[in-house]
C-alpha cells in the first residue's frame, strides 16, 4: 500500500510539472457592460429640461462668482490705495523719517564714492607697472589701459553682482511672498516705522529706512524657511 501511494504521488507530481511547463493561452470572450444609449425616437424631454436647467444655474452661479470676485479685488485695491496714500502723507509730515531717509541715501552715495575711490586707487597701483617701460608714449598708453581695465572690471562686476542679487530677491518674493499677507506686512511695517518713528529712535539708535529694509529681509527669510519646511514635511 505504501508503494502504491508513492507511485500515485509520483504520477500526480509529474502531471503537475507537465501542466506547468506546457501551458496554453486560450482567449475566452467576456461580456463587458456599457452605458445604455436610448434611441433617437424615444422621449428625451425630461433629460433636455434637466440639462437646460443645469446650464442656466451654472451660468447664473458663474456670473455671481465673477461679480463677487471683482468686488473683492476692487475693495482690496481701494483699501491698499487708502493705506498707502495716508502712510505716504504721514511720512512727508514726519521730520524724523525724512531726515533718516536723507541720511540713508547720503550714506549710500558716500559708500559709492568711497568704493569708486578704492577702485581708482587699485587701478593706479596696477598701472604702476607701466613705469618699467622705457618708452614714455607706450608707458602712458599702458598706464591708462590698465587703469581703465581695472576700474571697469571692478565697477562692472559690482553692478552685475547687485543686479543678480536684486533679481534673486525678486524671484524669492514672487515664489514665496507674492500674496496679500506680504502686502499687509509691508503696509503695517511702514505705518509702524512712520507713526512711531520718534519712539523707535529713542529706544534704538538706528536709521528708520534701514530698519524697514532689514525687517523686510527678516520677513523674506522667515517665509522662505516656513515654505521649505512645510514643503519637506509633506514627504515625511
Amino acid at each position: 500500500m505504501i508503494g502504491e501511494y508513492q507511485n500515485k504521488i509520483r504520477c500526480l507530481t509529474q502531471q503537475r510539472d507537465y501542466a506547468r511547463t506546457h501551458q496554453k493561452i486560450v482567449e475566452i470572450p467576456v461580456e463587458k457592460p456599457v452605458l445604455y444609449e436610448k434611441c433617437e425616437s424615444c422621449d428625451r424631454t425630461a433629460y433636455q429640461n434637466a440639462k437646460a436647467k443645469y446650464g442656466t444655474q451654472k451660468e447664473r452661479l458663474a456670473g455671481q462668482y465673477k461679480a463677487k470676485t471683482v468686488m473683492f479685488q476692487t475693495t482690496l485695491f481701494l483699501l491698499a490705495w487708502y493705506s498707502l496714500t495716508t502712510t505716504l502723507f504721514q511720512a512727508v509730515q514726519s521730520n524724523v523719517f525724512l531726515s533718516d531717509c536723507k541720511s540713508f541715501f547720503h550714506d549710500a552715495a558716500s559708500f559709492l564714492q568711497t568704493f569708486i575711490g578704492w577702485t581708482i586707487d587699485a587701478g593706479q597701483s596696477v598701472a604702476q607697472i607701466s613705469t618699467k617701460i622705457p618708452n614714455p608714449f607706450i608707458a602712458g598708453m599702458v598706464y591708462w589701459l590698465f587703469l581703465i581695465l581695472v576700474v571697469g572690471i571692478c565697477v562692472a562686476g559690482t553692478g552685475i553682482l547687485a543686479i543678480l542679487i536684486e533679481i534673486k530677491v525678486i524671484e524669492l518674493y514672487k515664489k514665496n511672498c507674492w500674496d496679500v499677507i506680504t502686502l499687509l506686512m509691508i503696509l503695517t511695517s511702514t505705518a509702524v516705522i512712520i507713526y512711531f518713528g520718534e519712539a523707535i529712535k529713542k529706544a534704538l539708535s538706528v536709521n528708520l529706512l534701514l530698519l524697514f529694509v532689514l525687517s523686510q529681509g527678516v520677513y523674506l527669510g522667515i517665509r522662505c524657511y516656513l515654505k521649505n519646511r512645510l514643503g519637506t514635511k509633506q514627504y515625511w
